[in-house]
């Protein structure tokens, strides 16, 4: 049997697949733009019920980062807790195919991972997440429900359950404090001062800039006297006599009379 017309397909694929279109990389979706409002710098506090009735208490830094491409969240959690160093490392992402999120987690108390699924409601302010892993201290099987929460764009809190059958128990509350720069929020600032915030209901500002995934962190009340650093078309960039440089709407300034 000759091998002529396998060898000519082989050699002719390259040149057939050359002709088509080459295919379309996937894109992040609305879940993806989601993961935007959980990246940054937080500042945590949690506490930890046992079933003793005791509370255990930790302080962390959480440092969220999104990849390039937009699709996973990678976080890594360094503090202490009763005293001895704690890394907490996860990847959470939205696998589009499957249409749900998935997530996991290691570290650095145990050798085991807690992998995750679940979903988001009221537009990704709400993530929950169905877990399931081995507890090493209890030697049994776990089921982990966790509730992700925003409750506004540099709050967010974390609600962790023991499922067992249809009893659910809280085991772990955490809250996350988005941390600001400080050249974003620094002490009183005594000018000089080129605008006054116009208006009857103030104006809204943005730390990172109008175009950011998540919400105004504050607004300006009328009158609050700023400096003009950078104009930037309808934005612009002022500091604030409370210390605060923010984006605000330029329409928003009144300039000061010499």
């Amino acid at each position: 049997m000759s091998t002529l017309p396998v060898c000519v397909a082989l050699l002719a694929a390259p040149v057939l697949f050359a002709q088509d279109a080459p295919p379309e990389m996937e894109k992040p979706g609305e879940h993806h733009a989601h993961l935007k409002m959980l990246a940054g710098t937080w500042d945590v506090k949690s506490k930890m019920f046992l079933i003793t009735g005791e509370v255990l208490e930790g302080r962390y830094v959480e440092t969220a980062t999104l990849l390039d491409g937009g699709f996973w969240l990678v976080s890594n959690l360094t503090g202490k807790f009763m005293g001895t160093p704690f890394h907490g490392h996860s990847v959470l992402g939205y696998e589009a195919h499957k249409k749900q999120y998935t997530g996991m987690w290691v570290d650095s108390f145990a050798s085991v991972m807690l992998l995750s699924k679940g979903y988001c409601e009221k537009n990704g302010k709400v993530n929950i997440m169905i877990g399931t892993s081995y507890d090493p201290m209890q030697k049994r099987n776990v089921t982990i429900k966790m509730v992700t929460e925003i409750k506004d764009a540099n709050t967010k809190i974390l609600r962790m359950f023991d499922v067992q059958g249809k009893k659910k128990t809280l085991v772990m509350e955490a809250v996350y404090k988005r941390r600001i720069g400080p050249l974003n929020k620094g002490a009183k600032f005594n000018g000089p001062f080129t605008h006054t915030i116009a208006g009857l209901g103030g104006v809204h500002y943005y730390l990172g800039g109008p175009q950011q995934a998540r919400p105004p962190e504050g607004k300006f009340k009328p009158g609050t006297r700023v400096k003009l650093i950078r104009k930037n078309g309808s934005y612009c960039v002022v500091k604030s006599e409370t210390g605060i440089t923010a984006h605000v709407a330029t329409a928003a300034l009144k300039p000061i009379a010499e």
